[in-house]
């Protein structure tokens, strides 16, 4: 498979910590294997394995031995082992502090009683006020409309969560699970945002045929380049525990999905555009509007091509820095399923964009020209001048 970094560093260092943490107990099952042989009596186990989450109230430090946080947890105090940051020593994490509020991992122990070791961090709260803030300055900037965005986004993130994760969860076709999501959430994102009205129709039009032009061109080059979804080790994962998900058709879904937002973006701007010029210039003919609408979407492209890909680059760069590491040429690395799936999804994502430009313009240049349809309250900012 080559390289395989972890996804992103909060994640990376929940692993590292619970990898710890079973080591600690592996240990700890061996050393008292020899008093289970003799027969010993095991405790019964009063507490279900799983995840639980408290606040860090008092630290004991212990020389030679793992360090112990007592965690208030439901109105009880539980003593948790702290395992080492890194059974290498190659890693050294934050240490955890009083009045963190902290993930705890409960198992039996070798005696039958539960164990509960330290895991990781709670990062909700954080996370929470960071969403406040973003509705917050939405709300200022772009009033109204800002909040039907904030909306829009959550319930495009509901339909991922509560219609395609389980539906391919279940075994369904990755594809065509995306494609009904994805027309919902163009809907939310298209007529729930900026209104029901022909330049809204007009972008939702061709995003819908930016989005087929998208997965076809997914569909050939995933197959020419033998792509088969297993380039990161979510998907190995996930292949050990849910067999039954299509994994090169969950990378065409995310492909898909990952470049819907940049499509809208794209569309509903020369809709918009082609809108304004047509009710302008009335005498416009199509070849002249859809000219000077196009002036308009190359320079947009050029921004939003720019940004998908660096945005891409981004969320690689440790995948580039460890493969300058390991002494990759440039050819070598492209082999590999990790490299060469994330191209494919940044160029085919960046293709339909492109390709978006001039069939929203040439949809709106047939719809609008000679500005034929009355212009709906709102729908441009001059509206009421007509």
């Amino acid at each position: 498979m080559g390289l395989v970094p972890a996804p992103d560093g909060g994640r990376g260092l929940g692993r590292l910590r619970l990898l710890a943490s079973l080591l600690t107990m592996l240990a700890s099952f061996a050393l008292a294997l020899p008093a289970a042989a003799q027969g010993e009596p095991a405790a019964t186990q009063s507490e279900p394995m799983g995840y639980l989450e408290g606040r860090i109230v008092e630290i004991v430090q212990r020389t030679g031995q793992d360090d112990i946080a007592l965690v208030q947890s439901n109105g009880r105090v539980i003593e948790a082992v702290i395992p080492p940051d890194d059974p290498f020593g190659d890693i050294v994490l934050p240490p955890y502090r009083v009045g963190e509020r902290v993930e705890l991992y409960v198992s039996p122990g070798p005696d039958g009683r539960p164990v509960f070791v330290v895991t990781d961090w709670v990062r909700r709260p954080a996370l929470a006020w960071l969403v406040a803030l973003f509705a917050l300055v939405s709300f200022v900037v772009a009033r109204f409309k800002g909040l039907r965005a904030i909306v829009s986004t959550g319930a495009s993130l509901g339909i991922v969560v509560t219609f395609i994760v389980p539906q391919i969860l279940a075994g369904t076709n990755p594809v065509l699970v995306s494609l009904v999501g994805v027309g919902g959430i163009l809907i939310l994102a298209i007529y729930f945002v900026h209104g029901v009205n022909w330049s809204t129709s007009a972008a939702l039009a061709g995003t819908v045929l930016a989005v087929v032009a998208t997965m076809l061109l997914a569909l050939v080059f995933t197959d020419l380049a033998r792509l088969t979804g297993l380039g990161n080790e979510d998907a190995i994962f996930l292949l050990a525990a849910a067999p039954q998900v299509a994994l090169k058709g969950l990378l065409l879904a995310g492909l898909l999905i990952g470049a819907l937002g940049a499509l809208t973006d794209i569309t509903i701007v020369q809709a918009s555009v082609v809108r304004e010029l047509a009710h302008t210039d009335p005498s416009l003919n199509l070849a002249a509007l859809y000219g000077r609408a196009m002036n308009v979407g190359r320079d947009h492209v050029g921004s939003l091509v720019n940004t998908l890909v660096l945005a891409y680059t981004g969320a690689s760069l440790s995948l580039l820095i460890l493969l300058n590491v390991g002494e990759f040429g440039v050819e070598r690395a492209l082999n590999l399923e990790l490299v060469a799936s994330e191209v494919v999804h940044t160029l085919v994502g960046s293709i339909g964009l492109v390709l978006a430009v001039p069939i929203t313009t040439l949809l709106a240049a047939l719809l609008f020209r000679g500005d034929r349809i009355p212009i709906a309250p709102g729908e441009l900012s001059h509206a009421h001048h007509h």
